[in-house]
């Protein structure tokens, strides 16, 4: 290559450049821009997961041994500060379970409907919305109850709702509709549940079917 070929191609590198080179610089700044923050948001979930863990874990040890104020300041800290966690979800449950057992009604419903709206774990919500209906109507509210149970996505819970809307429908007076919701829950039961003759029993308890 001649001294001019190679001015040439000089010229035409700093051309490229001086139209492209800031693109180039910023597309390689970004790219390890998403790189550093992918790894930064990956270790720190993992950290926050970590922690998360550790403080549910100290939750129970301290219900376990009565140390009950403990337990609700570590339940309150993860519903607080590691809501996007599954713990979170896990502790509201527990502390929903604290304060009905000391007469703390108000509390459990506030604490089962946070599990409603935040938990990020389906089981964890779906026990949360059964808990919640069910308290509703042992209290009287029926028509509360039933509406929470109005959810398409019962993955794995089908029987558990079936079985409280037949409830709920007994309590209303629909004997009719109870039975095809507890119908529904047997079918729902896996092949030798045996929670299969306590469903048989509330049928049984219905009475005859009407006919037709």
């Amino acid at each position: 290559m001649t001294a001019y070929e190679e001015q040439e191609d000089l010229d035409r590198l700093k051309t490229w450049w001086k139209n492209y080179g800031n693109s180039v610089i910023f597309g390689v700044l970004l790219g390890a821009a998403i790189l550093i923050g992918f790894r930064y948001w990956t270790q720190y979930t993992e950290q926050s997961l970590q922690a998360a863990s550790v403080l549910y874990d100290r939750m129970m040890q301290d219900f376990h041994s009565k140390k009950l104020e403990t337990a609700r300041q570590s339940g309150e800290s993860l519903l607080k500060d590691s809501s996007s966690t599954p713990y979170a979800g896990m502790a509201g449950l527990m502390l929903a379970r604290m304060d009905f057992e000391a007469g703390d009604a108000a509390g459990g419903r506030k604490h089962l409907q946070w599990v409603v709206e935040h938990a990020k774990d389906a089981a964890t919500t779906h026990a949360a919305r059964l808990r919640l209906a069910r308290v509703n109507l042992d209290s009287g509210d029926k028509q509360a109850a039933l509406a929470l149970l109005e959810v398409k996505d019962q993955a794995g819970f089908e029987a558990e709702y079936a079985e409280l809307k037949g409830d709920i429908y007994l309590a209303q007076g629909q004997r009719e509709q109870a039975r095809t919701a507890y119908r529904e829950a047997l079918k729902q039961l896996p092949a030798g549940s045996p929670y299969a003759p306590v469903l048989g029993m509330k049928l049984d308890d219905l009475g005859p079917e009407k006919s037709s």
